[in-house]
């Protein structure tokens, strides 16, 4: 080729570079206009979230202040005086049953919570769910979706920006690469073309997809966020069927709403329906929302229905990632138990007492307390363990949440005496580390005989006791104020006694009575158990199981009843 030819070739060539740089060069600006575009768009997505997050926050402490002042300043006291109008109709005095009417009625119509609309004094008690719920229950959760769903659509915008970014970078490249290929001769300077206009054919098939993402980016469905959040309203004043039809309605306006998902599997669950209550679970986890709350009432969930292998893998995406939530640690561990596999649930339950044991002393060494949900998961493991207990005895209560007695796998027999002793464990262990921060020791305890409950009909002028009562089957009527409980006991006197009273399978924390007093003076022993400091209340209808500690060894339990 001929030096006139060459230098036409290269002048040709420079011109369609020069094309190139320019087109790609205008190409470069839409990119960065698209990427401001994009970031403008996560900016103020995150601004609404903020502004969500805040309003949602101050709404719920607004409203739990607002509820806490109703409750306290105003149904409290509302109710102080409706026992002041019973005593002083007790006692005779009409006049002043007058005049704690009249300031019954001068409080109730300074109240909202109540009026008419939460309150009906014939029952005496204020619809307090119904109350939380429209004061900031509903208003909280939609502002705190809305926070989520555009925290969402910021992040998502977010990542669009980023890829703009990459892209302008890759266009700088290109271009730098169709720059050098000027400054060379022969087929290399092709080889710059190439892989720059290589790098060009990717950023505009990029660019055109980011500008899709953009443009059908999906907006914050409101109207399924106003159905989900009255659907938990409602859930909180337990009416489950019309809470599923809001929960219905917001999955039908957004398909992977996995809250709403969640929150229809509760009502189910709720309702006793637990397949169904499983399939609503499992689809919010297929949703996206496979976290710690939805894998543990999955699991739980599984548990009840008999699904065990189901249940333990729920459990084990939860305790893989944290092995400090103990509710799940127990669930895993009684599932363990119920499918008959001692083993692998006697493993679950040492590693529960040892990261208890770890919190335990974890919080002292820093001058804390332990979370109460520390004592209240131990507790609700040994009350599932008798739950599991009363189905293999064929003995449920209406307040039994396990699997039917078919269900449970291997020999019932040893199942239940294995569960007894990891109850009695728990129960043990539990009390010992609340009130002494270590784990039950050996030592030999009081021998207790078993109770005797009745009613203490004399004492002396020292307050002992003089009479007393036996109920021969431990039933007592409605309107019983207390019941009182006669032990006799050998051995060495406890240093501690702990009494803990559960009623119908929950314990009643205000029965529960702590003594350091010395009872070595003495074998038989009494404990009053409710109200006989007042004529106004009484004890409820139910079963009453009374657990007796002695120095954190559980050392007796008996049963009475107080009929409807």
């Amino acid at each position: 080729m001929n030096t006139e030819q060459q230098k036409i070739n290269d002048d040709r060539f420079d011109k369609i570079i020069t094309m190139m740089i320019a087109s790609v060069a205008i190409w470069v600006a839409i990119t960065l206009y698209f990427q401001n575009y994009a970031s403008n768009i996560s900016d103020q997505a995150r601004r609404r979230a903020q502004e969500n997050a805040v309003a949602s926050t101050k709404r719920e402490l607004n409203g739990t202040i607002q509820f806490s002042y109703q409750w306290q300043g105003a149904f409290e006291t509302w109710r102080e005086i409706g026992l002041q109008i019973t005593a002083a109709d007790q006692s005779g005095d009409t006049a002043a049953v007058e005049r704690y009417k009249k300031l019954q009625e001068r409080i109730a119509a300074l109240s909202e919570l109540l009026g008419p609309a939460y309150f009906d004094p014939a029952v005496g008690w204020p619809d307090t769910n119904k109350y939380e719920s429209d004061t900031y229950l509903v208003e909280s959760t939609r502002l705190n979706e809305i926070y989520f769903a555009e925290s969402e659509l910021g992040q998502a915008t977010d990542e669009t920006a980023d890829s703009l970014v990459v892209q302008i970078t890759l266009l700088t490249v290109a271009l730098s690469l169709f720059g050098l290929s000027t400054t060379l001769k022969g087929g290399v300077r092709w080889l710059f073309v190439i892989l720059g206009s290589g790098i060009v054919g990717l950023c505009m098939v990029w660019l055109s997809w980011s500008m899709l993402e953009l443009l059908i980016r999906p907006e914050v469905n409101i109207a399924a966020i106003d159905a989900y959040s009255e659907g938990m309203g409602l859930s909180h004043q337990l009416k489950y069927d019309e809470a599923i039809a809001k929960f219905n309605f917001a999955i039908a306006e957004k398909s992977n709403y996995g809250k709403a998902y969640y929150g229809r599997g509760f009502a189910y669950y709720d309702k006793n329906d637990i397949p169904t209550a499983i399939k609503n679970f499992e689809l919010a986890r297929e949703a996206g929302l496979d976290d710690t709350s939805t894998n543990w009432n999955l699991g739980w969930a599984y548990y009840i229905n008999g699904q065990f292998h189901a249940g333990i893998e729920a459990d084990e995406r939860v305790m893989t990632v944290d092995p400090r939530v103990l509710g799940v640690r127990m669930n895993e561990a009684i599932t363990y138990l119920a499918m008959g596999d001692r083993p692998n649930s006697q493993q679950q339950y040492d590693l529960l007492i040892q990261e208890a044991e770890r919190q335990v002393n974890e919080a002292h060494s820093t001058n804390a307390q332990p979370s109460a949900s520390l004592w209240f998961f131990m507790d609700a493991g040994a009350v599932d363990l008798q739950n599991l207990i009363d189905q293999l005895d064929n003995n449920p209560k209406s307040w039994t949440i396990a699997p039917s007695a078919d269900m449970i796998g291997g020999e019932h027999l040893a199942i239940r005496e294995f569960a007894y002793q990891q109850m009695l464990r728990l129960k043990e262990i539990t009390v010992a580390l609340e009130y002494t921060g270590q784990l039950p020791t050996t030592q030999e305890v009081m021998q207790v005989q078993p109770f005797a409950f009745g009613q203490i009909t004399g004492t002396d002028e020292q307050g002992s006791v003089t009479n007393f009562e036996v109920s021969p089957n431990g039933r007592f009527p409605f309107q019983t104020e207390s019941v009182s409980v006669e032990f006799n006991y050998s051995g060495p006197p406890p240093q501690q006694v702990v009494w803990k009273v559960y009623v119908n399978g929950v314990e009643d924390q205000s029965l529960r009575i702590v003594s350091n007093a010395d009872i070595s003076t003495g074998s038989k022993w009494y404990r009053t158990f409710g109200y006989d400091y007042t004529n106004v209340f009484v004890l409820a209808s139910g079963e009453y199981v009374v657990d007796l500690y002695a120095d954190s060894k559980l050392v007796q339990t008996g049963t009475f009843y107080i009929d409807e």
